[in-house]
């Protein structure tokens, strides 16, 4: 190859080179203004969070009944909203007992595998299965405490997709194992101890005709003789389970700026004290 055509190639290479650590410059400096950019909304979102916090603690003082907030323009784009709800209309997947959980799930395999992966123990209940079922499984190992949240359930042998959704309306992680007989649905209410099949449509028909229960002694009296026998030989039990207002509250807030995809949420666990609603905990995802 003579020297002129050694040098043409050279400079081709040196052009293919430049022109490839150009073309990577851009690929990052995009990439770096597309982080930026979502770091810039997600601290929007945030703000945007917080205030929509502000805002339901604000309508809630003044009507406790408040459960939503719809969609909120706040300017120069940015928005939020939020969801209330009462843990205690659903049944606490952590500390609900034994019965309770059979009673909802229906499976006596799923219940205990499902005891045992919440259970501090390493005993294997009759159906159950432990770390050694899930080692060979290659699957993740029993929690052996509380579950984080409903979606662990898939983690849970005998827990698919379909399983965990048949049930996921009916529970929650954010309860203090009580339930709420003015707002609990049917299959939370069978879970009580001693409420009965006359209970549980007393309860419905009540809150149908719009009324609600004032407490336990004020059920026992609207039940038959057979009924309230029944309801009074697990009577310690189901009062220390049975509520009859929101002890507290869960919120699922959101905040973030139109048009961009990322965005900040956070559950607020509060409780109603003297007509306001008192933050206890936050957890941002």
């Amino acid at each position: 190859m003579s020297r002129r055509g050694f040098v043409l190639l050279t400079v081709l290479w040196v052009v293919a080179a430049l022109a490839a650590v150009a073309g990577l410059t851009l690929v990052v400096a995009r990439t770096g203004a597309e982080t930026t950019s979502n770091r810039g909304a997600l601290t929007r979102g945030g703000w945007a969070r917080e205030a929509c916090v502000e805002i339901l603690l604000a309508k809630y003082a003044r009507d406790p009944a408040i459960r939503t907030l719809d969609t909120i323009d706040l300017g120069r784009g940015t928005w939020c909203r939020a969801e209330v709800s009462d843990p205690a209309a659903r049944l606490d997947l952590n500390e609900a007992s034994p019965e309770a959980l059979r009673r909802l799930i229906r499976n006596d395999s799923l219940t205990d595998a499902l005891l045992d992966w919440r259970d501090a123990d390493h005993l294997e209940r009759p159906l159950g299965v432990e770390a050694a079922w899930y080692r060979a499984a290659n699957r993740r190992a029993p929690r052996n405490g509380p579950l984080a949240a409903i979606e662990e359930l898939r983690l849970v042998r005998g827990f698919d997709g379909a399983r965990v959704a048949a049930v996921a309306d009916l529970l929650t992680v954010d309860g203090i194992g009580m339930v709420n007989l003015n707002a609990a649905p049917r299959e939370v209410l069978e879970t009580l101890p001693g409420l009965g099949p006359e209970g549980v449509s007393v309860v419905l028909a009540r809150r149908a005709a719009g009324e609600t229960l004032q407490g336990s002694d004020h059920l026992a009296s609207l039940l038959s003789p057979p009924a309230r026998v029944a309801l009074l030989r697990d009577y310690q039990e189901f009062t220390r389970r049975a509520v009859y207002a929101p002890s507290r509250f869960v919120a699922t807030v959101e905040g973030g700026v139109k048009g961009m995809a990322p965005f900040s949420r956070a559950t607020i666990t509060m409780i109603p004290a003297a007509g306001r609603l008192a933050v206890i905990r936050r957890r941002t995802e």
